[in-house]
């Protein structure tokens, strides 16, 4: 009997990151990203997702992310993205902006202008 091998599976990354997560009727949470790869990410499982859900991701500096729920364990679930993505902007943090480099900005944390 032939038993067809196992697709290659992406090296996965531990990693600590956060995402915000669209559902398909409208609710947004965060989410903590438990591993990631350039096709998918295991992500933490409120108990409102379910295998072949679609969801809208935000995470790090990508903004426009969609992926499938591939498979729902306890409290976790298998995400695949519908397009590769870049590891390192996914890992940036969100809503972190440049600091600025000039104008009154610069020095609002300054201890002395207290």
């Amino acid at each position: 009997m032939n038993i067809p091998p196992e697709p290659l599976r992406e090296k996965r990354n531990s990693v600590i990151v956060r995402a915000a997560v669209r559902l398909p009727g409208g609710g947004q949470s965060e989410r903590r990203v438990r591993n990631l790869s350039r096709s998918g990410a295991c992500i933490d499982n409120d108990g409102d997702l379910a295998a072949g859900m679609m969801l809208a991701i935000e995470m790090g500096h990508i903004t426009e992310l969609t992926g499938e729920v591939m498979w729902v364990k306890d409290r976790l679930a298998g995400i695949r993205f519908a397009e590769p993505i870049d590891l390192d902007e996914a890992r940036k943090p969100r809503g972190v902006t440049a600091a600025p480099k000039a104008g009154w900005m610069t020095d609002i944390n300054d201890a002395y202008r207290r």
